[in-house]
């Protein structure tokens, strides 16, 4: 059983998580990407997936308020070419840490996939720092970030829009002490398209992937991927 098709579900993965008895699961399409599946012996057509599906039940729009933009650029000038645009996410992300808070973001796991995961340190930070172009798996993500919110810390949700939209939908209420920050999203490429791209380094070792290295200037970044030496050398020398 399906809750939508592939080409409208945005894999957001609040059905996933608002789910009482764990019926749906996060499966990979033919082209690579996570959608939810229903176990129907599991299921109890409480119809939760559907009403807080962002696709099928949009939130309204406020009333003709339009919101304020600002130009910002973050003064650091390490965290400026550590990040992919001006840094700002850091002031934000530092600041909500300082006063307590917990920062959810995406950032590259082992395998170097792109997973969400949050960080209550100023350290851990960085790992959520520049664009990672591929769709990330939000997981428990969003219950975690339920369970800070409902300890009264204040919560940073870094993600794309359909994500920031999926959180709100399992939230179910307002919290004032969460912020949340997308980005204007032209899509996310496929997680299966990606990892065998990563199949073409299977001979080295990894270390670092930037998609929007400064290494030539600010106007031709480029992607960079570091690598070590080659993967049975390491093994050799150990």
């Amino acid at each position: 059983m399906i809750i939508l098709p592939s080409d409208t579900c945005t894999g957001c993965h609040a059905c996933y998580s608002v789910c009482p008895q764990s019926a749906i699961s996060m499966k990979s399409n033919a082209e690579g990407f996570l959608h939810p599946f229903i176990d129907a012996i599991k299921c109890t057509e409480c119809g939760l997936c559907v009403t807080r599906c962002p696709v099928l039940c949009k939130q309204k729009k406020h009333d003709g308020v339009l919101p304020t933009a600002y130009a910002v650029i973050n003064n650091n000038r390490i965290v400026q070419r550590m990040s992919s645009s001006g840094g700002v996410f850091s002031v934000f992300a530092e600041e909500v840490i300082r006063n307590g808070g917990v920062v959810f973001g995406a950032k590259f796991n082992k395998e170097f996939a792109v997973v969400h995961d949050y960080t209550e340190t100023l350290e851990g930070i960085s790992e959520f720092r520049g664009s990672k172009y591929v769709e990330s798996v939000i997981g428990d993500s969003y219950f975690n970030a339920k369970r800070f919110l409902e300890s009264g810390r204040k919560v940073l949700f870094s993600g794309t829009p359909c994500q920031i939209a999926g959180l709100k939908s399992f939230l179910g209420k307002e919290y004032s002490q969460l912020l949340t920050i997308d980005f204007i999203c032209h899509g996310v490429p496929s997680p299966k398209v990606w990892k065998a791209y990563l199949g073409k380094y299977f001979d080295q070792v990894i270390q670092a992937i930037n998609f929007r290295s400064k290494t030539e200037s600010w106007k031709r970044f480029s992607m960079l991927i570091n690598c070590s030496m080659m993967r049975y050398e390491q093994n050799h020398n150990k």
